[in-house]
C-alpha cells in the first residue's frame, strides 16, 4: 500500500534532470535525497525485541524510530498504490526519481509495455510486480523516459548485494532526489522468514549510510512495512528513519500512516498534496535534526513515559513557546520553518 501511496502522488511528468532544486528553498531542508526501502507483511511486533532481527533492532535504536505509523490497507497492492502519481509532481518540481527492483531483468523481452516496461509477473528470480506500483500508472509504462528510470537494484539475480543501487549512491550526479526499492519476494521478508530480511538489511544499509551520498550529501533513509496484521488504523509497521540528519536514539509515539511519509515529501519539497488523505496527514519533521529543533534527540524511554507525563517529548513541539533561535514572525518563513519552530526554548 505505502508504494502505491508514494508513487500516485509521486508521479513525475517534465524531463528529468539531475540533482536537488537550487536556491534558498533547501537552506533548511532536511534532506535533499531520500531512499525508500518497503519490506513485506510483518507488524511493528513482529520486528522490535524480536532475536530474529537483530540489525533492524539495533538501528531503531540508533536512529529514529515511529511506534505509532500504521498501513492503511490490505493486502498489500492498495497500500503501494494509496496516493495519486506523485511522479509528475516531482518532475514538475525539477526532481528526479528512480525504482529500484531486485531482480528485475534488464530487458522487457516480450513482455513489454508501450514505453518499455517489463509487466511480467516475474523476473529474473523473485521479483513480483505487484510490488512494481510504478508499473500501474499508463503515464508511466507509456513512457519510454519513465520506464527507463525503473531498473534493477541488483546485476546478478537472486537478491543482494543489489549493486546497482548501491552504484548510483556513490555518486550524487548518477543519484536521483527520490528513490525507491523494492527488495525481492526472500529479502523483503514476504517468502522467507524475519531472519532473512535482517540479514539482507545488515548488508546493504551499512553500505547505504556509508556511501559518498549519505556522507556528503543530505540524504535520508526510509525503511518500512506494507501491512501488518490488523486492520487500519491500527496496522502498526516498523517505520524507521536513518542518516545523518536524523535525530539519534530517537523515539516517536505520535500517529502517523503512509500518507505521513507522502506529506513529509511535500513539505520539505513544496510539492502540492495530490488527495485529501496526504493534505490532511501529519508530516514526520519531529524525526529530522534541524536547525531551530529541541534538543538532539528523544530517549527511547519518553515515548513510554507519555501518558503519565502529559509534558512528554513527543508532544513539547506542539505546546511550546517559539525558541529564541527561530525566525521573527515578521520575516518570510515557509511551512517547514515554522514546523520546527514550535518547541520548547531551551
Amino acid at each position: 500500500m505505502l508504494l502505491t501511496v508514494l508513487v500516485l502522488a509521486l508521479a513525475l511528468s517534465n524531463p528529468v534532470g539531475a540533482g536537488p532544486p537550487s536556491g534558498r528553498a533547501l537552506a533548511n531542508h532536511p534532506f535533499n535525497y531520500v531512499l525508500v526501502i518497503v519490506m513485506e507483511n510483518h507488524g511493528l511486533r513482529d520486528i522490535i525485541n524480536n532475536p530474529a532481527a537483530p540489525f533492524m533492532n539495533e538501528l531503531a535504536s540508533t536512529y529514529a524510530l515511529a511506534t505509532n505509523y500504521t498501513a492503511i490497507n490490505h493486502p498489500s497492492l492498495p497500500n503501494y498504490l494509496a496516493a495519486p502519481n506523485i511522479v509528475d509532481t516531482l518532475e514538475n518540481r525539477g526532481l528526479t526519481w528512480k525504482a529500484y527492483m531486485e531482480d528485475y531483468p534488464s530487458s522487457c523481452g516480450s513482455q513489454c509495455s508501450p514505453g518499455n516496461c517489463f509487466l511480467g509477473d516475474r523476473g529474473t528470480e523473485s521479483y513480483a510486480v505487484r510490488h512494481d506500483p510504478f508499473v500501474y500508472f499508463d503515464d508511466i509504462v507509456n513512457s519510454s523516459n519513465r520506464c527507463s528510470r525503473i531498473v534493477p537494484a541488483n546485476s546478478g539475480g537472486n537478491g543482494g548485494p543489489d549493486d546497482l543501487l548501491l552504484a548510483d549512491l556513490a555518486s550524487p550526479s548518477q543519484a536521483s532526489n527520490f528513490m525507491w526499492l523494492t527488495p525481492n519476494l526472500c529479502d523483503d521478508m514476504h517468502d522467507c522468514p524475519v531472519s532473512a530480511g535482517d540479514t539482507y538489511l545488515s548488508h546493504l544499509v551499512p553500505r547505504i549510510l556509508t556511501s559518498k551520498l549519505f556522507t556528503h550529501q543530505k540524504a535520508a533513509l526510509f525503511i518500512t512495512f506494507d501491512e501488518g496484521d490488523n486492520p487500519y488504523p491500527n496496522d502498526h509497521v516498523y517505520s524507521v528513519w536513518a542518516g545523518s540528519g536524523v535525530r539519534k536514539g530517537f523515539e516517536s509515539s505520535n500517529p502517523y500512516s503512509h500518507y505521513s511519509l507522502l506529506k513529509t515529501l511535500e513539505m520539505v519539497w513544496k510539492l502540492p498534496p495530490l488527495t485529501s488523505n496526504d493534505a490532511s496527514a501529519t508530516p514526520m519533521m519531529e524525526f529530522f535534526a534541524l536547525p531551530g529543533h529541541c534538543g538532539d534527540h528523544h530517549p527511547n524511554t519518553d515515548a513510554q513515559k507519555e501518558h503519565a507525563n502529559p509534558q512528554s517529548e513527543s508532544h513539547r513541539h506542539h505546546e511550546n513557546p517559539e525558541p529564541p533561535f527561530c525566525r521573527e514572525p515578521s520575516q518570510e518563513r515557509d511551512m517547514l520553518e515554522g514546523f520546527i519552530c514550535h518547541c520548547r526554548a531551551g
